[in-house]
């Protein structure tokens, strides 16, 4: 996959925002600085235990403009990150973010673009567990979208998505993902909403002269929303998927091709409440999800956050997940719990602090770590 079709498309994006300012006017901009040292005493989460410290500092600007019929925003940041002990691990990781939609009397129009790079350990424990890997992955999402209010109470969507992402190591397979979703929304009463939802995907996946995966799947669901009371809502859906995977390994002078069909059971159940002083949220799912070893997995997810104000300057909460993916090639649990409280020292510098408890569950053994970070975030 070529890089340069990363960079076209966010040149194209960008090039687009002079003709939406033509509508809005003046971009609002808001500065920041967020610094963080981190302790990690289990670095490459295996049996040697190996321990760093982790330095880090992201400066993060973001551009927004709202009318009655315009929003548009842009989200730009640069992570530099220092190990202590692991250099090769050292990384400067750029991302750049632009959402934009327009809204008439009953359509809405919407487009993300997006590129961001990030060290691939980041997400091992969902990807493919390997944290000793110092590989980049730069990946580039467009998302266009429209929406269209077919009565008062129905509404229909349309939207595309096209996420591609290149790595710098063929340890893993560049691959990308197409996708169209089909969305039906019909509110039943101020408290009931149904929805369906159905999307067909094509995901591909090569490393030159050593493999190559196409996947097509879809799936249908359909769910109910039910607003409980105010700020607190239940979200419910079931659904089902089909996929047809066709693989191409090489084996020495020979190919190996396989074709193998797939089909099982989609759900999410989620509860949500947003109050003044407690927040607080619940979120099961089974879904699928596309990886760098040119596999679409299955996986059960369990995501949990509690955060209490204490005062107008202070909040503490705690988050925890579970993950479980069925995989061919590397089966995986993992489980993080992470308390965390933080306190505004000035109206624009809040001090930031937490500690993180990680197991991780895969067929060579299991294995855990202790994380402890502290940071300060500045906002101009």
């Amino acid at each position: 996959m070529k890089k340069s079709l990363k960079y076209t498309a966010v040149i194209v994006g960008l090039m687009l925002l002079p003709g939406m300012a033509c509508y809005a006017g003046t971009w609002v901009p808001k500065w920041g600085l967020n610094s963080l040292a981190t302790y990690d005493d289990n670095f490459f989460m295996d049996e040697t235990g190996q321990d760093t410290w982790r330095y880090s500092i992201k400066p993060e600007l973001s551009l927004h403009y709202l009318t009655p019929s315009i929003e548009s925003s842009v989200e730009a940041e640069l992570a530099v990150r220092r190990y202590s002990e692991f250099d090769e691990f050292d990384s400067e990781d750029p991302a750049l973010r632009w959402d934009s939609s327009i809204r008439a009397e009953r359509t809405t129009w919407t487009l993300g673009v997006g590129y961001q790079e990030n060290s691939q350990r980041d997400f091992a424990d969902l990807d493919t567990g390997q944290f000793n890997s110092n590989a980049i992955v730069e990946t580039i999402s467009i998302e266009p979208g429209i929406s269209y209010q077919l009565t008062e109470k129905d509404v229909i969507s349309l939207s595309f998505g096209h996420i591609e992402r290149d790595y710098d190591s063929l340890d893993f397979a560049d691959n990308e993902n197409d996708s169209v979703n089909l969305g039906w929304q019909h509110q039943l009463n101020q408290r009931w909403t149904t929805t369906i939802n159905g999307a067909v995907s094509e995901y591909a996946a090569e490393r030159p002269g050593r493999d190559l995966t196409e996947t097509e799947y879809e799936n249908v669901t359909a769910g109910i929303i039910y607003q409980y009371a105010e700020g607190m809502t239940i979200d419910l859906s079931l659904g089902y998927f089909n996929s047809d995977q066709h693989r191409v390994v090489v084996v020495g002078p020979l190919l190996v091709i396989t074709d193998e069909d797939n089909s099982g059971t989609l759900a999410t159940l989620g509860f949500a409440s947003d109050q003044p002083i407690n927040d607080w949220s619940v979120n099961l799912q089974r879904g699928l999800y596309p990886s760098s070893q040119g596999q679409v997995e299955e996986r059960d997810s369990v995501n949990v956050s509690y955060e209490r104000k204490l005062s107008e300057r202070s909040a503490a909460g705690i988050r925890g997940s579970w993950h479980d993916t069925d995989s061919q090639l590397n089966a995986r649990e993992s489980t993080e719990i992470s308390p965390y409280y933080n306190y505004r020292l000035t109206p624009r510098l809040r001090l930031e602090t937490s500690y993180s408890y990680r197991s991780f569950d895969r067929q060579a053994g299991s294995v855990d770590s202790n994380r402890i970070k502290a940071g300060l975030r500045y906002s101009f």
